[in-house]
């Protein structure tokens, strides 16, 4: 089964970045490919993949913190051993 246009009866889809009048965003509109009627609108950037580069960031900043720790930590013994 597949999706069908409620306007035109289409069964092809594409998707159309649009920047709606009056926003400070954009959207890809989902469009019935036949005559253009949008049947749902998603979001312009993946948030999951966003949030996905965003923990592996984080994930990288706490090794690099980890590491900056270690080594203070072995300035602070040898400051301690003078």
């Amino acid at each position: 089964m597949s999706s069908t246009c409620a306007k035109c009866g289409g069964h092809s889809f594409k998707i159309e970045m649009k920047e709606p009048v009056g926003s400070r965003y954009k959207f890809n509109f989902v469009q019935c490919s036949s005559c253009g009627s949008p049947v749902g609108v998603l979001d312009f950037f993946n948030t999951g993949a966003q949030l996905e580069e965003q923990k592996r960031e984080i994930s990288s900043l706490d090794r690099r913190l980890s590491t900056i720790e270690d080594y203070l930590q072995q300035v602070l013994h040898l400051l301690r051993q003078r």
